[in-house]
């Protein structure tokens, strides 16, 4: 598999808990971003902007934070379902398939896929699988016990969609979802509190977590 762009990347080790992980990811996403319009000012190709910008080839604050809970909790799920939406760099899914757990790891971008093969390899993971999938479309999911997602909630419209998700999602046992404090988390919040699920809400090293119970 090959990029859709000529990304520069460079291999970080990164702390999870008791673990470390070998991640290949964007050398520098300001320069990738760069790059990229400069690209959009030579051709006018729109979709770099309005689906291949590669938001996810870094490692975010609320992704590394899902990690870690999952390193905590992690033997809880070993042999069980698990679906990470947004999985961009798949760091909790990565840590999770390395406890045990069948874990999907899905996400809408095409470069994901090959980061995830790559780091795969780089952490001698057989797992997370891949499945391609904007969850606020798509309801065609496998089932799981855990569905997990961070750094989801970024525009207007995304905290009805996800409840609406998670209405329909019906599979799911618990969720877990971690957000660095972006203006529409709040209303996620709101909203969750609205249906019959027991949520707890805590603030972790500067990164939001919400915990989910049907």
């Amino acid at each position: 598999m090959e990029f859709s762009f000529p990304f520069e990347t460079s291999v970080e080790k990164i702390a999870i808990g008791g673990t470390a992980l070998e991640i290949e990811r964007l050398k520098s996403l300001d320069e990738t971003i760069d790059a990229f319009f400069a690209e959009y000012e030579r051709t006018n190709r729109a979709e770099l902007f309005e689906g291949l910008c590669p938001y996810f080839g870094v490692p975010w604050p609320a992704g590394v934070a899902l990690a870690k809970k999952m390193e905590r909790e992690g033997k809880n799920w070993s042999g069980r379902d698990v679906l990470e939406i947004g999985c961009g760099l798949a760091l909790p899914s990565m840590i999770l398939a390395r406890h045990g757990a069948f874990v999907t790891a899905t996400d809408l971008h095409p470069d994901v896929p090959v980061f995830l093969e790559k780091n795969k390899q780089l952490n001698r993971l057989s797992g997370p699988e891949y499945l391609f999938l904007d969850w606020r479309q798509s309801r065609l999911l496998p089932e799981a016990a855990l569905l997990i997602g961070s750094d989801i909630v970024y525009d207007r419209q995304q905290p009805p969609e996800l409840v609406k998700f998670l209405r329909e999602y019906l599979p799911w046992k618990e969720a877990v979802f971690t957000d660095p404090g972006r203006p529409y988390w709040e209303a996620f919040v709101n909203l969750v509190k609205q249906e019959a699920w027991r949520a707890e809400e805590e603030l972790v090293d500067g990164v939001f977590l919400l915990h989910l119970r049907r």
